[in-house]
């Protein structure tokens, strides 16, 4: 993973809208400042991951005439801020099934044989193309093989590999992931001003990663209920844990039920109250403000090596969530890692 530091300046400017992804934003950068963007990118990554505003990105990239490249000073990027340029064009699926027909492909191949408007460059975004059947997808490659140099195709879908070889072939692929929950909680609340950063924490926490998850949490009305609830059960846990009770300890782990987002609220809370256990089991207690009583006592009682082997443990489990672990093992794994006592 690359910093701040190693990125050129144009990455650098993506990287102020753009949050983790720091290879993909690298990559991106180093394209738009040498002008040497191919004619074909397929974003691949979940929903939520950020899709969307890469390829708005992307899109930039090609009619950006500032000085700086992406510094936003061009008419080309306030157009595109404003979704009103007239060489940006979206192709999108209809229907039962949200799939790209292969009408709207053949429109789109005319479309794509017209010169720009008033860029270089005419960008067509093809979004959500797993669902795009054979047909289209063949269709598409007529254009897509021998594509106009004044035109850049940018496909989105959840895996690449549901596209035909031929296609991702021919294409960039650039793979989004989710990103580090505190950087991504910082985004939200520093630049996005979407949220507190406490409530951005939970949120990330819960998404595993996912913006577009986290924003959607912190947006419904039971973002707050949740965030309560996960207090509650990761106290329960800590009590249990201070009384030695193992018993209590699984009861109380098992509490978060099947609901991975909570699975994720809860270990980040867990997390930040280890911590302050371990600050306290090294003598710097005085540092930590407002630590949580049960906190406080655990740091009194558990060694420091044992405190930083759960941390590092519910770190790993929490990854899990990420990969589909089934949530009984995962409240299970949970309250062993928490009986751990030496």
């Amino acid at each position: 993973m690359l910093s701040g530091a190693d990125l050129c300046p144009t990455s650098q400017r993506i990287a102020r809208e753009f949050c983790g992804n720091s290879d993909a934003v690298a990559s991106l950068g180093g394209m738009v400042e040498s002008g040497r963007l191919p004619h074909a990118f397929i974003l691949e990554g979940a929903d939520g991951l950020g899709k969307s505003t890469f390829a708005k990105i992307i899109a930039r990239g090609a009619m950006c005439l500032c000085r700086e490249p992406l510094s936003g000073g061009c008419a080309h990027c306030r157009k595109l801020r404003e979704n009103i340029h007239p060489d940006l064009m979206y192709v999108q699926g209809s229907g039962k099934t949200n799939a790209i027909s292969i009408d709207s492909i053949r429109s789109m191949r005319k479309e794509a044989l017209i010169a720009p408007n008033e860029a270089e460059k005419r960008v067509f975004i093809l979004e959500d193309c797993d669902t795009m059947q054979s047909a289209a997808q063949n269709a598409f490659l007529k254009i897509f093989e021998e594509a106009p140099p004044h035109v850049v195709f940018i496909m989105t879908c959840r895996s690449a590999m549901n596209l035909l070889t031929t296609i991702r072939s021919r294409g960039r692929i650039i793979s989004l992931n989710p990103v580090e929950p505190e950087e991504g909680a910082r985004y939200i609340a520093d630049v996005m001003k979407a949220a507190e950063l406490s409530q951005a924490r939970n949120a990330m926490a819960a998404s595993g990663g996912n913006i577009g998850e986290a924003l959607r949490l912190l947006g419904s009305e039971s973002a707050s209920q949740a965030a309560e609830k996960a207090d509650s059960i990761a106290s329960g846990i800590m009590e249990a844990m201070c009384a030695g009770s193992e018993l209590s300890l699984a009861v109380s782990c098992a509490a978060i039920g099947k609901d991975r987002a909570m699975g994720g609220m809860v270990c980040a809370i867990l997390l930040e109250r280890l911590r302050c256990a371990l600050m306290t089991a090294v003598g710097a207690g005085e540092t930590v403000d407002s630590a949580n009583p049960h906190a406080l006592r655990l740091g009194a009682t558990l060694s420091p090596d044992i405190i930083i082997r759960q941390i590092d443990e519910i770190n790993e489990l929490n990854d899990m969530l990420r990969i589909n672990i089934s949530m009984p093992l995962f409240n299970t794994k949970l309250a062993i890692i928490l009986q751990r006592r030496k």
